[in-house]
């Protein structure tokens, strides 16, 4: 019996027993959308992403705290487990809010933090109806500005560059849009478009819509702008097919400065109606990369509605916003937290555990709907400003406070606080854990630890070799055991205080943690 033989040949599959009659074939894969809705689910997941052992493998690490948000420097633990800590909500929430009900609103917004007064400034969509426009149009929305000198008390200077009909706000800067990136590029040659935007734009016309398309625009000072009609720097999303037609209403664009690009985090909507992201990127917001899927809920009745991302400490911090369809009529949405190395693979952080919960007694103005929007570093604090709203289930709540039981009430802005570092930690009870790093390639310095340890609790460290052998003067036995709770413990050693003479030496640390959480460290 002759041997079949099958030869790929770019996009053609020879077949045959001499392999000499091609066979033509699409220049495109069919798909299934099951296929395609669990290969997108399953990269968020770590072990499948990752799956190369990489314990014994060296990795380098500079002064940037090292979390313990995934298994990245993770060679092997004992007896410990993974938890994710939720921040702490501002008190004085919401720190803005709407003059009365829709259509005013404090809606997507994107905020920048400077060294110079005002030190916190906020644009916001701030407009959530139709309203006269050029030559007989209609135009959508509109984006206001808020500035603040301590980022929870918000001042909405009187500006009164445009009104709108049916507003009280006079602090508009944008007559339109929804805004849903803003970048100061202080590198910009040109003055005038050192601040820069880009915005969802809708406009109607004898009632149908004629635009409905993303546009850069540009400022010298954040408060005067300029938008380009010419040509969208984006396509909106239209219909649920495969290929997607545009991108979706929560997509989020923000600059890394680690790589140096415009990043999309952008919004689809697959067949089904199923929400999930993927990232877009670009130099200079005209042109941009073929998008990659980075998230699809892992369970079937959630959805990804969004996710705002955010560059610390030399990796990348994300807060998916996870839809229950079925849970109110208003998309009620809670946050879970997730990370990237790349800015591309993005996995879950302690699946299933929220960052901000729902809260069950539904008697706070965000209690089923948080959806973060901007993240600072604020001293030792990381500040998260989100969007969020009652939905029906608080607003029949006879103990939703009165100021916020506003019948169809808009968007308002919260803060929520989480101390340096602790978003997930590794936790050890009364039995002993002990987590064991890679091999670490570093320069010589003082080791410190992020960690909280329970009365009767300690953490012990000692440095190891390649092959997990200790070396002294780091050992287990003589380091001076760590009590309490701090952002910054430093380790000391009977007779050493730094790590010396270990300068890109591919030694491993061992931690030994009981009664204790553990969230970072890092060698200065």
């Amino acid at each position: 019996m002759a041997v079949k033989k099958i030869i790929p040949v770019g996009d053609v599959e020879l077949e045959g027993p001499s392999a000499l009659t091609p066979k033509p074939v699409s220049l495109s894969e069919s798909t299934e959308i099951d296929e395609v809705y669990t290969t997108w689910r399953n990269r968020s997941n770590e072990q499948v992403m990752f799956p190369l052992d990489m314990a014994d493998l060296p990795v380098v690490i500079g002064q940037d705290r090292q979390l313990f948000v995934d298994n990245y420097i993770i060679a092997d633990t004992q007896n410990v487990i993974r938890e994710v800590h939720q921040p702490r909500r501002y008190d004085g929430n919401p720190v803005l809010a709407p003059p009365g009900p829709k259509p005013d609103t404090v809606g997507e917004m994107c905020l920048l933090h400077f060294d110079t007064a005002p030190h916190f400034r906020m644009w916001y969509t701030s407009y959530v109806g139709h309203h006269p426009w050029k030559n007989g149009q209609e135009i959508r929305q509109a984006v206001s500005y808020a500035v603040s000198d301590d980022g929870r008390h918000w001042q909405k200077p009187v500006l009164d560059l445009y009104q709108i009909e049916g507003s009280r706000e006079r602090n508009f800067v944008i007559p339109y849009g929804i805004i849903q990136g803003l970048f100061y590029d202080s590198w910009e040659s040109d003055p005038q478009k050192r601040f820069k935007a880009i915005l969802s734009v809708e406009r109607k016309e004898q009632g149908e819509r004629v635009v409905d398309t993303y546009y850069v625009h540009t400022s010298p000072d954040g408060i005067h702008w300029n938008g380009d009609f010419s040509y969208p720097t984006l396509q909106k999303l239209r219909g649920y097919t495969l290929p997607q037609g545009g991108i979706g209403d929560t997509s989020l664009f923000w600059y890394d400065p680690m790589r140096r690009k415009y990043v999309g985090d952008i919004k689809f909507v697959l067949p089904g109606k199923q929400r999930c992201r993927g990232v877009i990127e670009s130099d200079d917001l005209v042109h941009w990369s073929r998008p990659t899927p980075t998230m699809f809920e892992r369970a079937d009745d959630a959805q990804v509605y969004g996710h705002c991302s955010c560059v610390y400490q030399g990796m990348y911090l994300g807060f998916r916003w996870i839809f229950l369809p079925d849970y109110s009529r208003r998309h009620s949405s809670y946050v879970e937290l997730d990370c990237s190395r790349d800015g591309h693979v993005w996995t879950r952080v302690g699946a299933g555990q929220p960052f901000m919960a729902f809260n069950p007694n539904h008697d706070t103005w965000d209690a089923t709907i948080m959806r973060p929007q901007a993240v600072l570093e604020v001293g030792d604090e990381v500040w998260i400003y989100y969007m969020g709203a009652p939905t029906e289930i608080e607003l029949n709540n006879p103990d939703l406070p009165s100021a916020v039981c506003i019948e169809d009430v808009g968007f308002s802005c919260g803060l929520a606080t989480v101390k340096r570092d602790r978003f997930a930690s590794i936790n050890a009870g009364e039995q002993v854990g002990t987590v064991i790093t890679r091999p670490l390639d570093f320069k010589n310095g003082a080791l410190h630890l992020n960690a909280q340890i329970a009365k009767g609790g300690e953490i012990n460290v000692a440095v190891l070799t390649r092959d997990a052998q200790p070396i002294a003067p780091w050992t287990i036995e003589s380091c001076s055991a760590l009590h309490g709770d701090s952002i910054d413990m430093p380790v000391s050693w009977r007779d050493e205080s730094k790590l010396t003479e270990l300068n890109d030496s591919s030694v491993r640390l061992q931690f030994d943690l009981r009664s204790a959480k553990l969230f970072s460290f890092w060698i200065d």
